[in-house]
C-alpha cells in the first residue's frame, strides 16, 4: 500500500545477517576511513564518530544534489526521520521530571475524546500501546488525496478506524508512529507551547543546537534554500532527486527534525552532563520496558530491546549501547551511543543506503577494538539500476549472477517490495507500471510464503486496472496472513467495484 511504503519506519529497513572479520591493524582514524570509503557501498552523507565528546572522525561524503554537484560539507542539513522520536521522549520525560505527568497515566485523562482508555504515556513511549501506524489514514487518504494531514487528524483518525488494536495495551511491541504524535500533542497540551517550539526552547537552545529545525517551520528564504540542497536517492535511480511528501510532512513529533551531524553531538553532549534530563531519568529511558507478563520488550530490530524512546542493547560486554535510527524514502540514519564509555556514533545518509546501521555499528566497534562487519551490497539497487537502464532481461540476467556471491551480496524482500511500488507511484519512465509488475513477480518467486510480496502485487495489480487478478492476489495474501487488516480492507473495496 502506497501509506505503509512511504512512511515505512526505518526499523523494516535493515534485515540483512551479520558477518565478522579480521581485525585490522591500521590506526582507528583509518579504520574509520576505510569503513566508510569501501568500494562496495559507500556513504553519501555526513559522518561523525567521537569519544568522550572528543571528535576522533568527521567526514563528508558525496553529493547534497548529484545533478548540480552540490557537495555534502561539514554544515549539511539532513532529515533526522525516526531520530526524531528521541527528543520527542526527552521533552515527555522533562515534563514527567517537572510533576505535569506520570508515565502511567492513561493519554485520555489529558485527552478524553481518545478512545482507547487503557492506553497509557508509557505504553506510547515504549511501542507496546498496541496502536496501529499511519495506515489509519488509508481510506482517508482516498476521499481526499490533496488533504495534508497533522496531529491533530490523529485522534479523529484513530475514532474512525474499525480495527481492534494488535494487542493488549504492555502485552507487545509494535512501532506506531501515530503514538509519537499523539506524544507531541500531550507536550503541547501541558506545556502551552506548541511542540516545535518546545523543542526549540527546552532542548534546542540549551543545548546549542543552532543548526536544527523543524520540517514544518517557515523557514527564511536562506535557510529554506539550504534545506533544498538535500535531494532524495530512490533505489532505481542514479541522480540524486526529490520525493513527494508533502502530504506527511505535517506530522511531527514522530518525525520531522532537520539537523547535522555537529548539532547531534551536543544533544549527546547535553545528555551525558546532565543539562537536559536527571541521570535517573536517563537510566530509566535505557533500560528495556517490562510486557505485562513480566519478561523485557523485545523488538524486530537487530534482536535490540526498547526502552523509552531509545533502542537498547541487551550485551553489555562492549558497554551499554542505546540508539535509534530513521528511514524515509531517500535517506537513513543513525545515531549511536555507548553510554558507558562516552562513545557516540552519527551516520546521516542520503543515498538510501540500507547499510547505514551496520556502518554505524562497525565504526562503534573499531573504536572498541572489535572486528568490524563485513559489508555486502544490495542486490536490489543493482538489479534495479539495470532494469531501469537496460530492461527486464538485462536485469535478471544481472540479478543470477551477482546473486551467487552471497558473501558481497544481499537479497532482501522489503527491499524488493519498496522497490516494485516505488516504480509504481514514483517511476519516470513510460512504462514504469510494467517495470513495477517485474519487481513484484519476481519478489513472489524469491519469498513465495511472505504474505506481504502477495499483498503489494495485488495493490500495484489494482492501481493499473487489473482488478480480477488484484482480487486473487489479496485473497492469497489473507490466507497466508488473516490478520492483514490492509488486505481485508483493499478486497472488500474491490468487490464492490
Amino acid at each position: 500500500m502506497k501509506v505503509k511504503t512511504f512512511n515505512r519506519s526505518f526499523v523494516f529497513l535493515v534485515l540483512a545477517l551479520f558477518f565478522g572479520s579480521a581485525a585490522s591493524s591500521q590506526t582507528v582514524p583509518e579504520q574509520l576511513e576505510a569503513l566508510f570509503t569501501s568500494p562496495q557501498y559507500p556513504v553519501n552523507g555526513n559522518v561523525l564518530v567521537a569519544e568522550n565528546s572528543k571528535v576522533i572522525y568527521r567526514r563528508s561524503f558525496g553529493f547534497a544534489d548529484a545533478k548540480n554537484k552540490l557537495p555534502n560539507k561539514e554544515d549539511s542539513r539532513f532529515q533526522l526521520a525516526s531520530i526524531t522520536k528521541i527528543f520527542t521522549s526527552t521533552a515527555v520525560l522533562q515534563l514527567r521530571d517537572r510533576g505535569r505527568l506520570n508515565l502511567d497515566d492513561p493519554l485520555n485523562k489529558f485527552f478524553p475524546e481518545f478512545p482507547y482508555p487503557d492506553i497509557t504515556i508509557r505504553h506510547l513511549l515504549s511501542h507496546t500501546s498496541g496502536l496501529p501506524d499511519f495506515q489509519i489514514f488509508e481510506e482517508l487518504v482516498e476521499k481526499d488525496p490533496s488533504k495534508i494531514f497533522t496531529n491533530s487528524d490523529i485522534i479523529t483518525a484513530l475514532k474512525a478506524w474499525k480495527e481492534p488494536l494488535s494487542s493488549r495495551p504492555g502485552d507487545s511491541w509494535s512501532y506506531s508512529n501515530p503514538g509519537y504524535c499523539l506524544l507531541a500533542l500531550l507536550v503541547e497540551k501541558l506545556s502551552g507551547l506548541k511542540f516545535e517550539d518546545y523543542v526549540r526552547q527546552q532542548i534546542f537552545l540549551p543545548t546549542g543546537m543552532a543548526n536544527s529545525y523543524f520540517e514544518t517551520d517557515k523557514l527564511p528564504t536562506t535557510d529554506l534554500n539550504k534545506a533544498k540542497e538535500q535531494r532524495y536517492r530512490l533505489l532505481f535511480d542514479t541522480e540524486l532527486q526529490a520525493v513527494e511528501m508533502e502530504k506527511w510532512r505535517g506530522f511531527t513529533g514522530n518525525g520531522g527534525i532537520i539537523s547535522t551531524v555537529g548539532d547531534l553531538l551536543k544533544f549527546d553532549q547535553a545528555l551525558s552532563s546532565g543539562k537536559l534530563l536527571k541521570d535517573s531519568t536517563l537510566e530509566e529511558a535505557f533500560s528495556p520496558v517490562r510486557l505485562n507478563n513480566g519478561k523485557s520488550v523485545k523488538t524486530t530490530t537487530l534482536d535490540a530491546s526498547y526502552g523509552l524512546g531509545w533502542f537498547i542493547f541487551e550485551d553489555e560486554s562492549g558497554g551499554k549501547i542505546v540508539w535509534h535510527g530513521g528511514g524515509r524514502p531517500g535517506i537513513v540514519t543513525v545515531f549511536l551511543r555507548n553510554v558507558s564509555k562516552r562513545q557516540t556514533a552519527i551516520v546521516l545518509d542520503n543515498s538510501y543506503n540500507l547499510e547505514t546501521y551496520r556502518i554505524g555499528l562497525n565504526a562503534i566497534n573499531i573504536v572498541n577494538g572489535k572486528p568490524a562487519l563485513i559489508r555486502r551490497k544490495s542486490l536490489v539497487r543493482e538489479y534495479g539500476l539495470s532494469l531501469v537502464e537496460k530492461g527486464a532481461d538485462a536485469a535478471i540476467c544481472k540479478l543470477v549472477e551477482l546473486r551467487s556471491d552471497d558473501k558481497k551480496y544481499f537479497l532482501d524482500e522489503d527491499e524488493m517490495n519498496d522497490l516494485a511500488l516505488q516504480l509504481l507511484y514514483a517511476g519516470k519512465s513510460a512504462n514504469h507500471n510494467e517495470l513495477a509488475l517485474e519487481v513484484a513477480k519476481l519478489n513472489i518467486a524469491f519469498f513465495p510464503d511472505s504474505f506481504n510480496v502477495y499483498d503489494s502485487y495485488g495493490e500495484i495489480l489494482a492501481k493499473i486496472g487489473r482488478k480480477d487478478l488484484a482480487i486473487s492476489m489479496y485473497r492469497k495474501s489473507v490466507v497466508l496472513n488473516p490478520k492483514n487488516e490492509g488486505g481485508k480492507r483493499a478486497l472488500v473495496e474491490l468487490l464492490k467495484k
